[in-house]
């Protein structure tokens, strides 16, 4: 959920820190004090576009911080980019006078387009403006989707397109110029003989490298070695001869002072340590292969490598990778030539890819039925009496979505037929259309935060009411800020923010402050009555309040 948000010099914000709990959270004011404000500084924490504009008069900069306790969703975006994941989550935007802006998560860098990712997994905005999208079909798939609950299929049927594609790719591919093809396969002949001499093994490169620096070292290394055994165990008056003689000395001592004991202890523990270091040493030595003729087959080896790389136009470190992929294309050419058995396999891979869809048709169509159920019920209680809201499925072109045209149909009278949603609704049914739509969806969204930015506009009385009740339904299990003007939503809040427009030395500026059980009632009062609030006015809000 969002924890805090932090605004500075942004449009007619100079400074204001917000915190932010569980359940319906609402802000409220008068027209054009920057109810919306706060939406738009959050939206360029979540990667909107960012302009100069939005900096405050007289200011060299924006600033917007966003925290959020962190899902699992955004830890797996984070681990991608490789920025380390704590409980809360810091999202900065910084817009600076030249319309350059800067984003940071967790304090690192990063472009706006990580800021989007995160977002889908943090938050959902829904504008006073959602509706007009309503009838795009790719949107009406997307929350049809959304509500069925089956990433599983889908992933299946988009898995299963990409293969069935591929395959007809290939098939295609094999029915193109035999020409260009043998001349392909000529080419990857030539390169396949050309690796095949070396036979490049995945880390032998690196390998190969690493014995011939060695290598190269050959007399230093045995010098060192041999001067450090001598030293150690061989020359007169050696350190291991030097160390027994003081060994035997302290331990005669330690017989007048036990105090001696433990050192004498200690280096006899070091003169075990020394003489298995000199034994390592000698094996070094008798083992160490730095002869000039292993210098000289790394050298030729390490030649092979380079005129192989040099001839393939390659890194020699990726030679490996290279005979793997010439292999596999070799492979692949090949069997394009067995045009049979390249049909065959298009039509294996059209027939999971139409298995797959149809299980996936399935879902929709019986999500379909249940939302649409859903939504006609709640279309009864916002003033769309009798009103039908169904779900349409007709079959489409084949995608990574599946095969289904969806289309949602509305009738918003008794006896009319249902028909496409944009045709027959008119603005203010389809903003009720979509806040049915929305209540009856976002329980299946995984974002834990809802945004509602005066989705309520256009209606008001006994709907108003019910949008509340939906909206404070909502906030049982996810958080949601309501941006709203009226007074049935308002006092359904469990936190109410109040935004106040202020003019001070010739400057306007917003502020927004959390309302105390009073003022709440003053607030929720003056949208009830306008400026004039009288005690009746104010009784009635605080048994509005008071209902929920």
């Amino acid at each position: 959920m969002l924890s805090s948000l932090t605004i500075q010099d942004f449009v007619i914000v100079d400074r204001l820190e917000l915190s932010f709990n569980h359940g319906m959270s609402v802000l409220s004011g008068e027209t054009g004090a920057g109810k919306s404000i706060l939406i738009d500084a959050l939206s360029l924490c979540l990667g909107a576009r960012a302009d100069a504009s939005q900096i405050r008069e007289g200011c060299d900069r924006a600033n917007i911080i966003a925290v959020f306790e962190c899902t699992d969703a955004a830890r797996m975006v984070l681990a991608d980019q490789a920025i380390d994941a704590d409980d809360e989550l810091h999202l900065r935007r910084a817009i600076e006078a030249n319309g350059k802006s800067k984003a940071y998560v967790n304090g690192v860098p990063v472009p706006a387009s990580t800021l989007k990712q995160l977002a889908e997994t943090l938050i959902d905005i829904h504008g006073q403006h959602a509706f007009q999208t309503l009838g795009k079909p790719n949107e009406q798939l997307r929350l049809l989707d959304d509500f069925a609950q089956h990433p599983d299929l889908i992933e299946q049927v988009g898995t299963h397109f990409k293969l069935m594609r591929k395959a007809e790719q290939a098939f295609q591919e094999a029915q193109s110029s035999q020409q260009e093809k043998e001349a392909r396969l000529e080419n990857l002949r030539w390169k396949l003989e050309s690796l095949e001499r070396i036979n490049p093994k995945a880390g032998q490169w690196e390998t190969l490298v690493a014995d011939h620096e060695r290598l190269s070292h050959g007399a230093e290394l045995l010098e060192g070695t041999q001067h450090a055994l001598n030293t150690l165990s061989q020359n007169d008056e050696c350190l291991l001869d030097q160390l027994g003689h003081l060994i035997e000395k302290l331990d005669k001592l330690s017989h007048n002072d036990t105090r001696l004991e433990g050192i004498v202890k200690n280096l006899s523990e070091g003169e075990i340590l020394l003489k298995e270091a000199g034994y390592d040493l000698g094996h070094y030595i008798k083992h160490a292969d730095l002869d000039p003729d292993s210098l000289e087959q790394a050298e030729k080896l390490l030649s092979l490598w380079h005129d192989t790389a040099r001839k393939l136009r390659v890194m020699p470190e990726t030679l490996p990778a290279e005979l793997e992929a010439v292999e596999q294309e070799l492979k692949r050419l090949s069997s394009d030539l067995d045009l049979d058995g390249l049909h065959q396999e298009v039509l294996k891979t059209r027939q999971k890819y139409e298995e797959s869809a149809k299980k996936l048709s399935a879902s929709r169509k019986k999500s379909g039925k249940l939302l649409a159920a859903k939504v006609t019920e709640s279309m009864q209680t916002l003033n769309m009496q009798g009103g039908v809201f169904e779900i349409g499925l007709q079959d489409g072109e084949p995608s990574t979505k599946g095969s289904d045209l969806i289309e949602f149909l509305v009738a918003g009278h008794p006896g009319v037929k249902p028909q496409a949603i944009q045709k027959v609704a008119s603005g203010g049914e389809l903003a009720r259309i979509s806040l049915a739509i929305t209540v009856n969806t976002v329980q299946s969204t995984p974002v834990p935060t809802l945004i509602f930015d005066e989705v309520d506009s256009g209606i008001g009385g006994a709907v108003a009411e019910t949008v509340g009740k939906y909206l404070r339904q909502l906030a049982g299990n996810k958080q949601v800020l309501c941006v709203t003007h009226l007074p049935q939503v308002a006092a359904q809040g469990h936190t109410h923010y109040q935004v106040i427009k202020q003019i001070q030395g010739g400057k306007t500026k917003s502020v927004i402050q959390a309302l105390t059980e009073e003022s709440r009632v003053m607030e929720v009062a003056r949208m009830l009555g306008g400026q004039a609030i009288s005690e009746t006015t104010k009784q009635a809000a605080r048994e509005m309040i008071a209902q929920n």
